[in-house]
């Protein structure tokens, strides 16, 4: 993994056989960013998708390998309840017969490259995640608005 910044946003790759939560965990540990949003594009070996069901509280998972497209992921940077960095991505892949599956993402292995855009939060503002017990999801908690 590899980043640069202009002191606000930063630009990341990932390499080949990388996969996202550990690239993540380096860049987290090493930037300090605290909330942001994520914009993402490349390539996978092998991408676990989920569809949360409500009533269960679980997410139900599939994993995809081969030859796929990352051809668009979208997501945030917070802090969980415990105070430690997580992202949250939703996006579609597409595998080599051009078909798109989408979801929450779990995880994933990059073939030949990712490329991340993240846009920090004004001041490198923290979001925070608390457990919400309707949903058995950490959703952002967020302050009221004016």
């Amino acid at each position: 993994m590899i980043y640069t910044t202009d002191n606000f946003n930063y630009i990341i790759r990932l390499q080949k056989g990388e996969t996202w939560s550990q690239g993540f965990a380096d860049f987290a540990s090493q930037t300090g960013v605290k909330g942001a949003w994520l914009n993402m594009i490349g390539s996978a070996t092998e991408v676990t998708l989920g569809a949360y069901n409500l009533e269960q509280k679980q997410y139900l998972w599939k994993t995809f390998t081969g030859t796929l497209e990352i051809v668009a992921v979208q997501g945030n940077i917070s802090l969980d309840e415990s105070g430690k960095p997580m992202s949250h991505l939703h996006g579609t892949i597409a595998n080599e017969h051009y078909q798109t599956f989408g979801g929450h993402i779990k995880d994933f292995t990059v073939g030949a490259t990712l490329e991340v855009f993240v846009h920090c939060l004004d001041g490198h503002m923290a979001l925070r995640r608390t457990l919400d017990q309707n949903t058995g999801l950490q959703l952002l908690d967020l302050p009221k608005g004016q």
